[in-house]
């Protein structure tokens, strides 16, 4: 017959002694064995009664086979006990921790429990709040800021830090194109990880510190302020309401003058384009007003966003390279004029533009497939014409 062993597992944000009532039980009728002689539950299950064996030895239960493992654990096990219950250290665990969770992940298939000399099985013995396991990264960072920890950690500061948040940014932007949700949970762990890292830098200065609690408490504040609809006795009648109380809160909050205070300037030009045209038209600035038809075009039949754009095109095509300053100014019309346009069509111009380079993307890498099972492979430049014969069609439009 098998050991059957019962992993407890326990949380150190919980304090000793607060278990779920199956824990309770269960750790009252089994032996408990433990390699974590400073386990914080130890005084508090003894207090109540369990009776908790500490077991050291030799690194022999290294091992990994099953057998190896479970003949390690016997002689600690009291006669005829056919079951028991496994303390593992809610900090570091054991390799003894590691070997019985591995096993507890590999569930027997049925009429296979016979066969193995180890059955190991889970139970969560500590029920915490939504969110507690972020003390667990607070306090992981704290340790590779603190003296003894990381020395690449503590050099940085929020300026050399910067590139990675907004690095950290795109791969979880990245990672909702792709549709990949698990690669967007780790990529959120790492935006995560950079609110942690800067809210420890912050706590370290030695005049007006704040730190990770301060981030929390203050954007707690701020969202019981700004949905009053929910908070408070406001009624809305629609997410239009919603984000009109939202600015018209943000903006008294600010005592901001100008839609344009609070744009972030180094946001990518596309980005800080549409934020603009957004905050005109949330005063009700039309964009035939943000996006004027240029003075040549104006005995042209055209009007509008999409007349605008026309005659910008017509514009650049007139302007001689070679005058830089005329070339970019034209350019930046041609580029806010688009900008406007994908609103007017409610087109997010900078998913847009990624999308179209994704595009480009998956074409240049056919023809670079093509040219190299044409035993021409790139990188070597090819001519012009060459490109042209192995460019994939464009997908035909969708309808």
């Amino acid at each position: 017959m098998p050991l059957r062993v019962t992993m407890i597992v326990t949380s150190p944000r919980v304090a000793p002694g607060i278990l779920t009532a199956p824990a309770w039980d269960l750790l009252r009728q089994l032996p408990v064995l433990t390699a974590s002689p400073a386990h914080p539950q130890l005084d508090a299950l003894r207090a109540a009664g369990a009776a908790v064996t500490v077991i050291t030895g030799e690194d022999s239960h290294r091992e990994t086979a099953d057998e190896k493992l479970a003949a390690w654990l016997s002689p600690h096990v009291p006669p005829d006990a056919a079951r028991i219950a496994w303390l593992a250290d809610p900090v570091a665990p054991s390799d003894l921790d590691r070997q019985l969770d591995r096993l507890a992940q590999s569930t027997p298939s049925d009429g296979d429990e016979a066969a193995r000399d180890l059955i190991v099985d889970t139970l969560l013995a500590t029920a915490e709040l939504p969110g507690s396991a972020l003390l667990d990264a607070v306090s992981v960072m704290d340790r590779l800021r603190s003296p003894g920890g990381c020395p690449w950690d503590a050099e940085q500061t929020h300026e050399s830090l910067a590139p990675y948040l907004i690095e950290e940014t795109y791969e979880a932007y990245q990672a909702i194109e792709d549709g990949d949700l698990d690669e967007l949970r780790e990529e959120l762990g790492d935006v995560l990880m950079q609110v942690l890292f800067h809210a420890r830098v912050a706590a370290e200065r030695p005049e007006d510190p704040w730190d990770v609690d301060d981030v929390a408490t203050g954007l707690a504040a701020k969202l019981i302020r700004r949905h009053p609809h929910v908070f408070a006795d406001v009624i809305v009648d629609g997410s239009a309401d919603v984000v009109t109380n939202w600015n018209a809160i943000k903006a008294e909050e600010k005592g901001r003058v100008s839609v344009t205070e609070g744009v972030a300037l180094s946001q990518p030009a596309l980005s800080l384009a549409a934020k603009l045209l957004r905050r005109a038209s949330g005063i009700g600035v039309p964009l035939d007003v943000a996006v004027p038809v240029p003075v040549a075009a104006t005995d042209q039949a055209v009007s509008g966003v999409e007349g605008a754009l026309l005659s910008i095109v017509a514009d650049v095509a007139t302007t001689p390279l070679s005058s830089s300053d005329d070339a970019e100014r034209a350019v930046g019309d041609l580029l806010f004029a688009a900008v406007a346009w994908a609103r007017a069509g409610r087109v997010d111009p900078e998913q847009a533009l990624r999308a179209r380079a994704r595009r480009f993307r998956d074409q240049l890498a056919a023809a670079e497939g093509a040219a190299r099972a044409d035993s021409a492979a790139p990188p070597d430049p090819l001519p012009a014409e060459r490109w042209r014969t192995l460019w994939p069609s464009p997908c035909p439009p969708a309808g």
